[in-house]
């Protein structure tokens, strides 16, 4: 049985194709980062927060006031050249 999730373990690590890794490295240089978590932010304070999965962003809005946006993973700004 340890080696069937073993198995299923190894099934679900994404490998990167060598064109994908070459953009991204492009971007990197460029100053842009995959993102590949759900961003939460808040559009009057500029405070933002990261998650995992939609169901996460979304339990962490409940009750919250005010114009929240939610983004889809995408690209950003590294830290290091802001």
């Amino acid at each position: 049985m340890s080696d069937r999730s073993s198995e299923d373990e190894h099934l679900r690590i994404k490998k990167k194709s060598k064109l994908r890794q070459e953009i991204e490295d492009l971007l990197e240089q460029k100053g842009l980062v995959l993102e590949s978590r759900i961003s939460v932010m808040n559009l009057d304070s500029g405070e933002a927060h990261y998650f995992e999965d939609y169901a996460a962003s979304m339990e962490f809005l409940k009750g919250k006031t005010g114009r929240w946006y939610i983004t889809t993973p995408g690209l950003r700004y590294s830290r290091k050249d802001r």
